[in-house]
């Protein structure tokens, strides 16, 4: 016995060791069906913040738990990380989302040395079946003062980093996804030498290797063959200078300048492409690991940077998540659901809808005033025939305003505001809109002379001139404050839509405001105005759609300099992408309407269509009155101009069409569509069809001549009926041919659902403009004669057709249901079939 006397003490030492470790160390698990991510901790010592990821479908961790940190920065001159034994877990707190998600935030606190009283609060948030992650970190104290500082003359700081397992030590491919590049290719249209006036996407692919490489994104997407990770962050800037130094089109009469949307004056600084990387995504290997962080370049704090009670830092908003194999488009989708669903809690800005925007018409006549002419009568008389269009947003663009940076309408032309406007709105059930160039400044008005200390300048102390050569204020500043103050007494007045114009580079060197004192450099208080820019502007956004739950905020990308190209603005609005592209206003030729459509064309795959907006001149004066409204029901899904150019048949037509899109558009907003030619090719087809709901839309393009079979799978039981285009279902295949005579040719098609109805027409030999199912009666009619099939469930009763003339039919039942066979003689003719 007195053998074992040794051996048991030392197994009951183990077991007090034991038991006292699993005291002090804990962990939090945040999951889902598909994933979960466990936070390990200690909650009364300090200890390391060691993450891991497990993959429940695949039943293998994701992750590494290593050496190197989840989160690194440099505080009070000391490189501090996730694996120094400096942090306590506080306290975790949670909530459901708006968008179906669930939110954690985390809370941990330094108690040694240099981060005593240090906050790091951690917020994740997480999606149904998903394995994209959301999450942000914020440094925040209650009673201390720390200061965030460089290291070797640089910036450092890395959130979040993960090591990801690579047994086989496999070849690793990156694919970078830009979206902000300006004037990446030339139009494939028309002229091909000639540019579009847009940014485009560009995919870029390496390989990843063990000295590493940072990218600027926003996206990356590594993949070894059998697991892929996802890689995006929020924020927002071009890809680099092209076209920052462009002269803009020239205009006449009131066609002003177009010069005067961008950034005038003198900059005695140099500026380089690396000036945008503000932020990169890091990969490297690392034995059998790979290393993937999102890590601060430029602008992301200032040497010194102070954090007290007072003033907390944060990083951006990243998204990461991961799925199995290498295949580039479920990648894609992944984006595209982020994109749509996970990236914005409030669903205003989700909903498709149509607008209608003055800008257009303002510019339609050179010799009436640009401004002048949003009077009461004028602006009465556009509601009305947009009304017949069927638009749910009317938008009163630069003119509704005293003056620039005077947020109040015009008492001159506006004498009982814009209440009038309103209620005439209102009676239509259409929303009103509202145009702001956020920055811009009337050097006239009494808010000018009154803050002047707000007013950016050029290097020689001059005001910056902005759009329309008016001054800038610094949006990181206290006009912030006095600019969300504008706004939400407009939306107090109504206003649900508004449009951000002009949001450009501005280089602020503006010293003692929220980037900077002077006790920095030009450069240091520059680079951080830059950085904070896109930043402050979305908290606007939010603090407003917060305020407003139903307000939509676009954001205007038309011009190079544009500051807000990213995913930023997607948290909490929409992006209009183009004003005319390649054309120019007054173009009611399909080239601007091509022009328009590059949007869809590159970013399909990559950015949901619902979320781009840009606007088309529905007039006929060109006779292309159909091929320019199919592309607005494409997306964008905007019209401008005078549309006292229209007759009311050709407002009315409008409106049927875009009636016909609402009824499908509903089911589509996270169908990815399928596209097939580029703008000019001929054919170029759009579709967009829910198979399991029967239910889409397939737009067709054509330059040229030509014939073209095209197959789309649907559930044929739910299909109430195919417009605008013969066709023929035949084992839950839609199957339609195209084909056209003549040039610059478009057809907009429409698969209607029939809400499980059991009613169904499953061929037409002949074109159908309408069908609908209204009191237990089945109506539609057809465009030529021609023959139809229809099946009618049996519970229904048996089908009578309605006598009329040139319609004959004949019933059968046929496996379990009724067959029905019509025959038409006569052109648009109505038919009806009841019970």
């Amino acid at each position: 016995m007195k053998s074992l006397k040794p051996i048991l003490i030392v197994l009951f030492s183990l077991f007090l060791f034991s038991c006292n470790s699993f005291q002090h160390h804990k962990s939090f698990k945040i999951e889902n069906e598909l994933f979960s991510k466990t936070f390990h901790f200690s909650k009364t010592r300090a200890n390391k913040i060691a993450v891991q990821l497990y993959d429940k479908v695949g039943s293998n961790a994701i992750n590494t738990i290593s050496q190197q940190p989840y989160f690194e920065f440099v505080i009070n001159n000391r490189i501090v990380s996730s694996n120094d034994k400096l942090w306590v877990f506080r306290s975790e707190k949670n909530r459901k989302m708006g968008n179906g998600g669930t939110e954690y935030i985390l809370t941990f606190e330094g108690v040694k040395a240099d981060v005593n009283g240090l906050q790091v609060v951690i917020t994740q948030q997480i999606f149904p079946n998903s394995t994209l992650m959301r999450e942000k970190l914020e440094l925040k104290t209650n009673d201390k003062s720390f200061t965030l500082n460089k290291t070797n003359g640089k910036l450092h700081f890395r959130f979040p980093l993960y090591v990801l397992q690579n047994k086989f030590k496999k070849s690793v491919e990156l694919s970078e996804i830009r979206i902000a590049s300006w004037e990446k290719k030339p139009v494939t249209f028309g002229d091909r030498q000639k540019g579009n006036h847009m940014y485009y996407p560009d995919i870029i692919v390496t390989t990843v290797l063990e000295s590493g490489c940072t990218v600027k994104g926003p996206m990356s997407i590594l993949s070894n063959g059998e697991t892929s990770w996802l890689t995006a962050y929020e924020h927002a800037s071009q890809d680099g200078l092209k076209g920052m130094l462009d002269q803009q089109k020239l205009g006449s009469g009131n066609q002003i300048n177009d010069a005067m949307q961008g950034t005038k004056g003198v900059f005695n600084f140099p500026v380089h492409d690396d000036d945008f990387k503000f932020l990169g995504i890091s990969s490297r290997l690392d034995g059998d690991n790979i290393l993937v962080s999102v890590d601060v370049l430029r602008g992301g704090y200032l040497d010194g940077e102070v954090i007290d009670k007072t003033h907390p830092y944060s990083t951006v908003w990243t998204a990461s998540g991961f799925y199995e194999g290498e295949n580039m488009e479920k990648g894609k989708e992944m984006i595209r659901h982020y994109l749509f669903y996970q990236i914005c809690e409030k669903p205003a800005s989700r909903i498709p809808e149509f607008y209608y925007n003055t800008w257009g018409m303002q510019r339609e006549d050179k010799s009436k005033p640009l401004r002048g002419i949003l009077t009461y009568e004028r602006i009465f008389k556009e509601i009305e025939n947009a009304a017949e269009l069927g638009v749910d947003i009317f938008v009163l663009d630069d003119g509704w305003n005293r003056a620039q940076g005077d947020w109040y309408p015009n008492s001159e032309r506006f004498s009982e505001g814009l209440a009038p406007i309103k209620k005439r709105l209102d009676k239509h059930g259409i929303k009103m809109g509202l145009w702001y160039s956020p920055m811009g400044i009337d050097s006239t008005t009494q808010r000018y002379k009154k803050y002047a200390e707000w007013i950016v300048k050029d290097s020689e102390g001059n005001p910056v001139m902005a759009q329309w050569n008016h001054p800038a204020f610094d949006f990181v500043s206290g006009f912030f404050d006095i600019f969300v103050d504008d706004c939400k007494k407009m939306i107090d007045e109504g206003c649900r839509f508004m449009k951000w114009d002009a949001i450009n580079t501005f280089y602020s060197s503006l010293p003692n405001l929220q980037h900077g004192s002077d006790s920095y450099s030009e450069e240091e208080i520059r680079a951080r105005y830059e950085y904070l820019l896109p930043i402050y502007v979305v908290r606007a956004m939010e603090i407003l759609t917060d305020y407003e739950p139903e307000l939509i905020i676009e954001m205007d990308l038309t011009e190079s300099r544009r500051v807000m190209v990213g995913l930023i603005s997607l948290s909490q609005g929409k992006l209009f992408w183009m004003n005319n592209g390649a054309s120019w206003y007054n173009d009611y030729t399909t080239y601007r309407t091509k022009s328009m459509r590059t949007i869809a064309n590159e970013f399909a795959g990559i950015i949901p269509l619902e979320l781009f907006t840009y606007a088309n001149y529905p007039q006929n004066v060109r006779g292309k009155m159909k091929y320019n409204v199919n592309n607005s029901l494409l997306t964008g899904h905007g019209f401008w101009g005078n549309l006292n150019l229209m007759t009311p048949d050709e407002r009315k037509w409008v409106g049927k069409q875009v009636g016909l899109s609402k009824k499908v558009l509903k089911y589509l907003v996270d169908i990815n569509p399928e596209v097939t030619g580029k703008v000019g090719d001929s054919p170029e087809i759009y579709s967009a069809v829910n198979g399991n709901e029967a239910a889409g839309q397939i737009i067709v393009f054509s330059e040229l001549p030509f014939a073209k079979d095209f197959t789309a799978e649907i559930n044929s039981s739910k299909l109430l009926a195919v417009l605008n285009q013969s066709y023929r279902v035949k084992e839950n295949h839609l199957n339609l041919s195209f084909q056209s005579d003549t040039t610059e040719w478009s057809v907009a098609v429409f698969v209607l659902p029939n809400n499980e109805s059991g009613i169904s027409i499953q061929s037409s030999s002949t074109p159908i403009s309408d069908a609908r199912i209204q009191d237990e009666t089945l109506e539609y009619t057809v465009e030529q004669p021609g023959v139809q099939t229809i099946f009618w469930d049996k519970k229904r009763g048996k089908p009578v057709v309605k006598k009329a003339e040139g319609v004959t039919s004949k019933v059968n039942e046929e496996n379990g249901r009724f067959k029905i066979k019509i025959e038409t003689t006569n052109s648009g003719t109505k038919v009806t079939i009841g019970f």
